[in-house]
């Protein structure tokens, strides 16, 4: 299997991304929680007060947040992994501000100061990577200046971890006295120069952008907030209001996000229901119907009886032509095998000699899209063995793997190079819509490999993980 799709595949199953990103939300919210009634609330002023109370509330809105993406499985949209890692990180660092309240000032704790703001500038940056792998998806941010960036991001976030985790053993960004205090060292701006360099590839970024003005607005506010917070409070930090404001933003985007869905959602159902009539439509071109009928008709005076069973089984096969329109989910594999059976021995009827079918069918408990097949086998038909002399054998197989079940549609036919560009001027909209709804509806993949003159397989991968789940609901 190509290493490409290995890759996809991997990432694509990994639904616990958002279960996970959820745990510890909620881990976060809860150690808050508990930390706030073991510490007490005496002796803190009211700004503290204030600002620990602005951290709980905000780490529950984001568990909230979170929960509610994972009863929407949503888990299966790159776009919404990216956003849940986005709120995760949120949360880990406004755990870490919270933490900081309750200890600061107390000389008993200065370890556990250091510690805690060791982990909120790692978390910080973190925070910052994630910001920006979610405006790659959401302003759809690529080409070169998409790869440039995403080198940056990645080279430079090294270092900047690594500047945090020095200051536990050096007093690098800031240092904790005595007493228990904070305060903020010389090199101080060093800690921000990762937050200056994501600074200027994002608002690049909004520019080059070609999403909407209001997509592009609602991404900056998550940007604008902390840039102010960052001015206002360079040299004072008598209230933390930089990450709980920041939640406005998230709530601003996590409601962007439930619009996205909904209209991709509709979409996608129009999508699929075009893609299944224009699948339909090209497997009862007026050519094929012509076809048909001809042998139907040449039959009924040298064969009567063969051409009442080719009338029947064309009739048939129309019917579920026409019924496929209605359907809206997956079907099993022992259906749809059943109609390609009609569909071919018609073409048999066609073809005569020329055409051979062969049957290898060791699994056939699962699902895939109605209509799924046919085109694969039509292309071998039509496009491999009717352009060989002699004909060929069409072979079909279904088989199961450790980690997927697999269609495979192969010919011996005149095969070509997959590596040429088409230029035969046919279409290839229905195979095209093929690879949309098998990836649509069972996130399967389509790989097909071909030589000249020997003959061209294609292969259907459906990922057993969650197949039965994911495709009936």
């Amino acid at each position: 299997m190509d290493i490409t799709l290995r890759i996809n595949q991997f990432w694509n199953r990994h639904r616990w991304v958002m279960p996970i990103c959820f745990a510890v939300s909620l881990l976060f919210t809860v150690s808050s929680i508990v930390m706030c009634m073991l510490r007490g609330f005496s002796g803190m002023a009211e700004g503290t007060l204030f600002s620990l109370g602005a951290d709980i509330v905000s780490l529950a809105i984001c568990t909230v947040l979170l929960y509610s993406m994972v009863q929407s499985r949503e888990g299966c949209s790159e776009y919404a992994r990216t956003f849940a890692l986005l709120i995760s990180a949120t949360a880990a660092v406004l755990f870490t501000d919270a933490a900081w309240w309750m200890i600061e000032g107390i000389k008993e704790l200065r370890l556990w100061n250091i510690l805690i703001n060791v982990l909120s500038y790692t978390f910080t940056t973190l925070l910052i990577f994630f910001f920006w792998r979610y405006v790659v998806n959401a302003l759809k941010i690529g080409g070169r200046f998409g790869k440039a960036a995403n080198i940056i991001m990645n080279a430079v976030l090294v270092p900047a971890v690594i500047s945090n985790l020095v200051n536990f053993f050096y007093p690098l960004h800031f240092h904790v006295d005595s007493g228990g205090v904070y305060h903020r060292e010389a090199l101080f701006p060093l800690s921000q120069a990762y937050f200056l360099i994501g600074l200027i590839i994002v608002t690049i970024a909004f520019f080059i952008s070609r999403v909407s003005a209001k997509e592009r607005l609602i991404t900056a506010s998550f940007v604008l907030i902390p840039v102010l917070h960052q001015i206002i409070t360079l040299y004072s930090f008598e209230l933390s209001t930089e990450y709980p404001s920041m939640l406005i933003s998230i709530v601003l985007v996590f409601g962007v996000l439930v619009t996205k869905r909904e209209k991709d959602l509709l979409a996608a159902e129009k999508e699929l229901y075009e893609s299944k009539v224009k699948i339909m439509v090209s497997q009862i071109q007026p050519h094929f119907m012509y076809n048909t009928l001809s042998s139907i008709a040449m039959l009924c005076k040298i064969d009567p009886d063969t051409a009442n069973k080719a009338a029947i089984t064309f009739a048939q096969y129309l019917r579920v032509n026409m019924d496929s329109l209605n359907q809206t989910a997956p079907i099993p594999f022992e259906q749809e095998l059943e109609h390609l059976k009609k569909y071919l021995y018609i073409e048999e009827l066609r073809f005569g000699k020329k055409l051979k079918i062969a049957y290898d069918i060791q699994a056939a408990d699962f699902l895939l899209p109605q209509l799924s097949i046919q085109p694969l086998a039509e292309n071998a038909v039509k496009h491999g063995l009717s352009k060989k002399r002699g004909g060929g054998t069409l072979t079909i197989a279904a088989r199961e793997t450790e980690a997927a079940f697999e269609v495979i549609v192969s010919d011996d036919g005149v095969g070509f190079d997959v590596n040429e560009k088409k230029n035969d001027g046919r279409s290839h909209v229905g195979m095209e819509n093929v690879k949309h709804r098998l990836k649509e509806m069972c996130n399967a993949d389509v790989v097909i490999t071909s030589e000249a003159g020997k003959g061209t397989t294609a292969k259907i991968i459906i990922p057993k993980e969650n197949h039965h789940e994911n495709t009936l609901r």
